[in-house]
């Protein structure tokens, strides 16, 4: 576990460059500690819609598609689901370089806090007091397997798991006023299955457990 001031630090520069999938892999547009603004509510509005349910996900092409339907809805909740409790964030060099105090990965426990806040929406502001804006949606224009799923070796950074390449590309919606975030490039995703019973017979239920970000810098 790092410090605050590296974790507000890291926080911070996520949210203005790139989105790090992991998360988690991708490196998530993470939103800093902070203030947070919330608008005005306006008692008109219409409540917004039920969340979709997921499908049982008995395979890894099934989670996968959770996974982005979960971005794109912005769901916490089916988020943590999602996540298993071994979960590892592979960072790249050039941020382990940049935030030494971060150190190599994040856990599972950091990336929930990651997305906790950035599918909350809500504007912050960053340690230096400037005002960040929430995001406002995410959506995909790129998201596909470039090989098919296989199996880590003991020695691999994310042993013995299923994992793929993914190419991707993700849209960040930050509202009318602020340019929407861009990014792009490839993630190693990886997956893991363990016996549930569902509707009375025993699957294999997947999780993710690591993501290795590969993914350029973005902008907007």
């Amino acid at each position: 576990m790092f410090s605050g001031e590296a974790q507000d630090l890291l926080e911070d520069s996520v949210m203005k460059s790139k989105f790090f999938l992991l998360l988690a892999g991708f490196f998530l547009l993470i939103a800093p500690a902070g203030c947070i603004f919330s608008p005005d509510e306006d008692p008109g509005d219409t409540p917004p819609p039920p969340p979709p349910v997921m499908p049982f996900p008995g395979s890894p092409d099934v989670l996968m598609a959770n996974f982005q339907t979960i971005y794109e809805t912005m769901d916490n909740d089916e988020y943590r689901k999602i996540m298993h409790p071994d979960y590892l964030t592979i960072l790249q060099e050039d941020t382990i370089d940049e935030f030494p105090d971060v150190g190599t990965t994040l856990d599972v426990n950091e990336e929930l806090r990651i997305h906790e806040r950035m599918f909350s929406g809500d504007s912050v502001t960053d340690p230096n007091g400037d005002f960040v804006p929430g995001v406002a949606g995410i959506s995909f224009s790129k998201f596909r397997a470039l090989d098919a799923w296989a199996l880590s070796p003991g020695d691999d950074i994310i042993p013995n798991a299923e994992w793929a390449p993914f190419e991707v590309e993700f849209l960040f919606d930050r509202g009318q006023e602020f340019s929407t975030l861009s990014v792009k490039g490839t993630i190693k995703f990886y997956v893991t299955s363990r016996d549930s019973t569902h509707l009375g017979s025993v699957k294999q239920y997947y999780q993710m457990i690591g993501q290795v970000d590969l993914t350029e810098d973005g902008g907007g």
